[in-house]
């Protein structure tokens, strides 16, 4: 007989309950009929799906290629940010005849491509829209520049409501026969505004203890002198503890320890310019936590 525990390490929740509708995803009052829109015509612009993390936009994406009579190329620009890719991969897949309606190019995390990437990107986009539609993500609007959003439609998300974060909870608790105390579920529902961390911290929880706890508090909610405190004294251990936290943010935690840095420290300036390049690349790098663990290093090796 097959362990409920070990079903669960096989399958996680954040994939296994994704929303396969419009309707079970969590999303406000406008940007529902838009997409319905969308659905309904079986037709899309070019699209801008701008918002932090957890919100729904690679969900949203999928929803609406595969109602489409189209081909698809999936390209995730934090790991391929180059002109070489836009040229190439996708110069080639939009150019190319098919039998179908669309060639719809999903290009995932768009903010991390480079400037001349996303220059020769606009190029595409103008030049072959009679039979190509691009659907466009990102977690920073200001990281896309201004041709590529003149030309797509743009839909900002934000994080769902407390009260929606708690009955997807409540949702994926029940279908998995997990009893909790709606106190308990409703600690995670305030502790994580990314439903993928909510129902990731919570699966991890479960499996541990085999009963949903009490989320725990977070280490990472230090603010950017505690930081500096354990990057003086050395504390890697103390560091890494603290980038395995769930919902650790690295690009929050350089920020706030750029500021935190004392102004008097006999190493301010090589610091802040660690931290701050860190700050910076935090925006185009595929693994945030490595890069923060990276600087933190170079930083030690610095004091």
């Amino acid at each position: 007989m097959t362990d409920h525990a070990d079903v669960l390490h096989d399958v996680l929740w954040v994939e296994k309950y994704r929303p396969q509708k419009l309707e079970a995803l969590a999303l406000d009052g406008d940007n529902r009929a838009v997409l319905a829109g969308y659905l309904a015509a079986a037709e899309i612009p070019h699209l801008l799906l701008v918002g932090p993390p957890g919100v729904g936009k690679t969900t949203i994406a999928r929803l609406l290629y595969k109602a489409l009579d189209c081909r698809v190329l999936v390209l995730n620009a934090s790991a391929e940010r180059g002109i070489d890719t836009v040229r190439q991969k996708i110069g080639t897949f939009v150019t190319a005849a098919s039998g179908m309606r669309w060639n719809i190019v999903f290009l995932d995390e768009a903010d991390a491509l480079t400037a001349d990437a996303q220059t020769a990107l606009r190029n595409l986009i103008e030049s072959y829209a009679d039979r190509s539609r691009f659907i466009l993500t990102a977690n920073k609007l200001h990281r896309i520049i201004g041709p590529i959003q003149s030309r797509c439609q743009l839909i900002a998300l934000a994080a769902p409501p407390l009260k929606e974060r708690y009955r997807i909870l409540a949702t994926v608790l029940q279908a998995e026969s997990i009893a909790a105390e709606p106190q308990v579920m409703l600690g995670y529902a305030e502790r994580f505004p990314d439903l993928r961390q909510m129902l990731m911290g919570a699966q991890r929880a479960y499996l541990a203890k085999g009963h949903l706890p009490p989320v725990q508090a977070a280490e990472t909610m230090v603010n950017g002198t505690v930081l500096f405190e354990r990057l003086a004294a050395k504390d890697w251990a103390g560091l890494r503890r603290v980038a395995a936290t769930d919902g650790f943010d690295p690009g929050q935690a350089m920020r706030e320890l750029f500021w935190a840095i004392p102004d008097d420290h006999p190493h301010v300036g090589f610091l802040r310019h660690v931290v701050g390049r860190g700050v910076h690349e935090s925006g185009f790098t595929p693994d945030p936590q490595i890069l923060f663990l990276g600087v933190m290093a170079e930083a030690m090796e610095g004091l």
